[in-house]
């Protein structure tokens, strides 16, 4: 069942310091509800939206900024897959927002979409700013990856990169429309997400993700980009210049060299930007 704006089956307004460890703390211990009323779709089970963090989590020991202005939220599904195919649900929550902000945009652009993408693997940039950030956590349990995803979307807030609201107002002058676009409203913007979102993750248990590959490539930033790996041999670092041509079957960078060989491209794990702690391995 789509979920509409009354339609939430459990829906927690958290000014809690960590909405994050709310959900999951709800996830290990509470009965679970879902849009559908089952167990084992994929369906939205609980969602804590919140107005203001102060202690917002990103990857590793990094922390989200939360002005007032953002959307945040966390979210959790019960999902019923392959360990190997759970780094792809990070990529359909990825599409779900880019789709869902694309979706109110083009109400507003008359049909025209602004300059928001996704960046490998778990961020989304709009006019290459940083406006949302990904973070998925898992446990197994019952035979399911029990999953809490966190989202912190810049929707209305100007600061500390760009927002939302900001990208249309930019594209409604470039396209010269008449009138002014009006503010995103977050609950509208959040169903989007939550909409999309269960779409999209049945479409991965059912078929896994090659079926939304094509669109994936499609909002993501990286096609054709040049990377350079720096490799070590002996006491000699070489760099080593390949290009992105998109992902391989295990959700990892697909690149190519200069002579046409095909690699697989992994982050190292000690770097912050993931793509200067890239290493290789043929594809």
């Amino acid at each position: 069942m789509p979920i509409g704006m009354e339609s939430y089956t459990v829906n927690v307004h958290a000014r809690t310091p960590d909405i994050l460890d709310q959900a999951k703390l709800s996830l290990e211990r509470g009965p679970i509800l879902t849009s559908r009323g089952t167990d084992n779709s994929s369906a939205v089970h609980v969602n804590f939206p919140a107005d203001r963090q102060i202690k917002g989590k990103g990857r590793g020991q990094n922390t989200w900024v939360s002005p007032e202005g953002c959307l945040m939220f966390s979210t959790s599904a019960h999902l019923s897959i392959q360990g190997q195919c759970l780094p792809f649900v990070q990529y359909v929550v990825s599409l779900a927002l880019v789709q869902a902000v694309q979706e109110q945009a083009k109400q507003q652009l008359k049909g025209n979409e602004v300059d928001v993408r996704i960046k490998w693997p778990n961020d989304v940039y709009g006019h290459q700013l940083k406006i949302a950030g990904i973070l998925c956590q898992s446990a197994y349990r019952n035979q399911q990856f029990q999953v809490v995803i966190g989202i912190g979307l810049n929707l209305s807030n100007r600061q500390p990169t760009t927002c939302v609201d900001a990208l249309i107002e930019e594209k409604h002058r470039e396209l010269k429309l008449e009138g002014s676009p009006q503010p995103v409203q977050p609950e509208v913007l959040l169903c989007g997400i939550l909409n999309r979102l269960e779409q999209l993750l049945d479409v991965l248990l059912s078929s896994g993700f090659e079926p939304l590959q094509q669109a994936y490539l499609d909002a993501w930033l990286h096609t054709g980009q040049k990377v350079v790996l720096e490799e070590k041999q002996g006491n000699t670092l070489h760099q080593v210049p390949l290009t992105i041509l998109g992902l391989t079957c295990n959700g990892y960078l697909k690149a190519q060299d200069e002579h046409g060989e095909q690699y697989e491209l992994h982050p190292d794990g000690n770097s912050l930007d993931f793509f200067k702690g890239l290493v290789r391995k043929k594809a």
